[in-house]
């Protein structure tokens, strides 16, 4: 018999998902943080995330935004499928090359599409960018 909770069971099946993911591994992040309806995700840039300013592309802060939101609300899906149906981000301010921390929260869990607020952070704590996402669940089911 087991000591963990049905929560615990399903965030740590969700954490196996993230370390198996293969278009999670293009970027260097860290999954730090599950709980109902928030994650908290960490960039790790090295020179190859750079844009020709020197900076961290923004296309690599949106994919890491995308999915702190999509764990958001997947900790909340019951172990079904979720696809971005819609993702819009500001970018604030520039981030160099610093560790980026990333937290999604989700804002509305409805029958079939979940709505996320996502932000992103330099780990000295300057505001990079904000985002907002839906996702559509799906009537399928994860394997842990």
């Amino acid at each position: 018999m087991t000591s963990e909770s049905p929560n615990e069971l399903y965030f740590a099946s969700l954490r196996r998902l993230f370390d198996r993911t293969p278009a999670l591994s293009f970027v260097k992040q860290t999954l730090e943080e599950l709980a109902p309806g928030r994650a908290r995700l960490a960039l790790e840039p090295d020179d190859r995330h750079n844009n020709g300013a020197g900076c961290i592309h923004g296309g690599l802060i949106a994919t890491v935004l995308d999915s702190v939101g999509w764990f958001a609300c997947a900790t909340r899906s019951e172990g079904n499928w979720l696809v971005t149906a819609e993702f819009k981000v500001n970018f604030l301010e520039v981030a160099a090359r610093e560790r980026v921390i990333t937290t999604g929260e989700l804002l509305k869990k409805g029958s079939e599409l979940f709505h996320a607020r996502m932000d992103a952070r330099t780990e000295g704590g300057r505001h990079v960018a904000t985002a907002l996402g839906t996702y559509t669940l799906l009537p399928r089911k994860f394997r842990p």
